[in-house]
């Protein structure tokens, strides 16, 4: 199964998601975060000097059409997770911390939390968001809390990376039919 046992308790949770993570790496590891939300979108956004580039998605319906790959921080909600180290709106349209709104009409809610180095500097954000309306139960950020903190001390070769997209935007060189070919096998 591809869910993670909310039955358990908070550490063995914790350690299925490190055996997701380690067996079938990072993609499979937010998909299984992502399983425990309602949120549509989930990933991790690394902080290159003052731009943030998706490093890993996960998107619960594989269609990847409003990816946005590279967002400048001061234009994202990121920016307010890596201030305050976590940062919540369930609606930004309704919300009085948003006034210049980044990406109105575009996400609705965000959940995002600042990945710190071992050293302490900052990594990225972890993030889950959604075009519409949505919460998160704060059970779920206590176990997100523990669990995603650990993703900057990851060995990368515990990780496999997958990404297939058959559109324009990412290795348009490969065209849509190879794009789409590599998406089956994949699926299998």
């Amino acid at each position: 199964s591809s869910m993670i046992d909310v039955t358990l308790d908070t550490t063995e949770q914790h350690d299925a998601f490190c055996r997701a993570l380690t067996d079938r790496g990072i993609r499979s590891a937010l998909a299984l975060l992502n399983d425990r939300t309602s949120f549509r979108f989930t990933a991790i956004y690394k902080l290159v000097g003052s731009v943030l580039r998706a490093q890993h998605a996960y998107d619960r319906t594989s269609e990847y059409r409003t990816w946005l790959m590279v967002v400048p921080l001061e234009r994202s909600f990121c920016q307010y997770a890596v201030e305050r180290g976590e940062f919540m709106t369930s609606s930004v349209s309704e919300d009085p911390r948003l006034a210049n709104r980044p990406y109105a009409g575009m996400v609705e809610a965000y959940y995002g939390q600042l990945l710190l180095r071992p050293d302490g500097t900052p990594y990225g954000t972890f993030i889950h968001f959604e075009l519409e309306s949505r919460s998160i139960a704060a059970d779920e950020i206590d176990f997100l809390r523990e669990t995603v903190r650990y993703y900057p001390e990851l060995d990368p070769r515990m990780l496999r990376v997958v990404l297939v997209h058959p559109g324009k935007v990412v290795l348009p060189e490969l065209g849509r039919r190879l794009g789409c070919y590599a998406q089956e096998k994949l699926r299998h």
